[in-house]
């Protein structure tokens, strides 16, 4: 629990500064968490996009926080260089 408020913490401060892709995702995980929400089926995807340390960060912080349950991601898979996004999105 007071991983979640010190993330929390960090993100109410984050928010004065720029913006990262990490930060924008840390925050929806946090107000998914709040909200009872479940993890959109594109988690991966976006998982993907940022870079492994970041991507590291974000995992740690859904596990713990009990969003991510499954799948089991890899150590290969977690350190894998950033995907870019589609031109769509």
């Amino acid at each position: 629990m007071r991983l979640i408020l010190v993330h929390l913490l960090i993100l109410a401060s984050a928010q004065q500064a720029a913006a990262t892709p990490r930060d924008d995702l840390l925050h929806e995980a946090t107000a998914w968490l709040l909200n009872g929400d479940a993890l959109p089926p594109d988690i991966a995807d976006r998982l993907m996009q940022l870079e492994p340390g970041e991507r590291v960060e974000v995992l740690v912080f859904l596990r713990r926080s009990g969003l991510l349950t499954t799948p089991v991601w890899s150590a290969e898979r977690m350190l894998a260089p950033a995907v870019k996004a589609e031109r769509g999105e």
